[in-house]
């Protein structure tokens, strides 16, 4: 389960694992002071849907947060280690030459670790790895309403599951005992986009959901080094770095020139839609309704002949037939 929840009076979320002082005293003072029903804090990601509402206890001067049916998430406040994650960022976007601030809410119910003022407004979040890919898609989407866009940052070892299902960034492993010096913190994750032709050496399936390697350049996103937490909190602010969606919804922090390249090579596609970022758990190609066929998103026409990942009428991009 994940550790947030909705504190429905101010319509906030909340990071119960890792709350400021303030929040971590709102909370205590909820215990024994919610019933069922009251409606009061809701986990984001419940079990089960209908089980969403908590109360709050104490035992042995801790406070936990508690399903009514069952399960609980401890309540704890802000590490050392997130605190200096947020200097970090905050130094390294006032370097920038940005007016960044820390711990600002947005206004529908999302609280940005660091927000940075630039010409593209940057809310970054410091998550923790247990965070579902679905959490993270809704919280992001609500920042994104808000005129933020959302860039997730994970210094852990293991990937999360949401990484790349939303912008993000990771970086190496290096110690948060003290603030780290400038430059120290190296980017990952971060991609270039190169044209590379259809081939079975570079792509293990074609980009164009062909049968058979076509033989035509396709977009192959590659790793992006030698890049620094600090220049992405430059970069990010500035539009010169921009996140990429694939038709897979997987998305990735690339150059700007790099999406340009992209939507050269697929005809248009690439923008990042927060809304079309639900993670997808499953491959199973897409089922239409009678009556309910998919449009072309070029001409409007209906399509009949379904495949996974075509946004393209037969009319408006053929597919290749296989010799007889």
């Amino acid at each position: 389960m994940t550790a947030h929840a909705l504190y429905l009076p101010e319509d906030r979320e909340l990071d119960l694992s890792s709350l400021s002082a303030a929040d971590h005293l709102l909370i205590s003072s909820l215990v024994g002071r919610i019933g069922p029903g009251d409606r009061v804090l809701v986990c984001l990601e419940p079990d089960d849907a209908e089980q969403d509402e908590m109360y709050v206890e104490e035992r042995f001067g801790r406070y936990y947060a508690v399903h009514f049916e069952g399960g609980q998430h401890v309540v704890a406040l802000e590490s050392d280690e997130h605190k200096l994650q947020k200097e970090y960022w905050h130094r390294a976007a006032e370097d920038a030459g940005f007016r960044s601030d820390t711990g600002l809410g947005t206004g529908t119910g999302t609280v940005l670790d660091v927000a940075i003022h630039g010409p593209t407004r940057t809310g970054v979040e410091l998550r923790r790895a247990d965070v579902t890919a679905r959490a993270a898609a809704l919280s992001t989407t609500g920042a994104h309403r808000a005129g933020w866009l959302p860039l997730w940052f994970s210094d852990s070892d293991r990937t999360p599951k949401w990484f790349h299902r939303i912008p993000s960034v990771g970086c190496n492993r290096i110690s948060w005992d003290d603030l780290p010096p400038r430059r120290s913190a190296t980017a990952t994750g971060l991609r270039l986009v190169h044209a590379a032709k259809c081939t079975a050496e570079n792509f293990p399936r074609c980009f164009d959901r062909r049968r058979r390697p076509c033989g035509d350049y396709h977009p192959l996103l590659r790793p992006w080094r030698g890049v620094t937490v600090d220049d992405v909190a430059e970069m990010v602010p500035a539009g010169e770095a921009v996140p990429l969606q694939t038709p897979e919804r997987w998305v990735y922090v690339v150059p700007r020139l790099g999406l340009a390249h992209y939507q050269q090579l697929t005809e248009g596609l690439g923008a990042y839609q927060p809304e079309k970022v639900a993670p997808v758990e499953r491959r199973d190609p897409p089922r239409a309704r009678a009556g309910a066929w998919p449009t072309c998103r070029r001409c409007g026409r209906q399509m009949f002949l379904v495949r996974e990942g075509r946004e393209l009428c037969e009319n408006c991009k053929p597919m290749m037939r296989d010799p007889v």
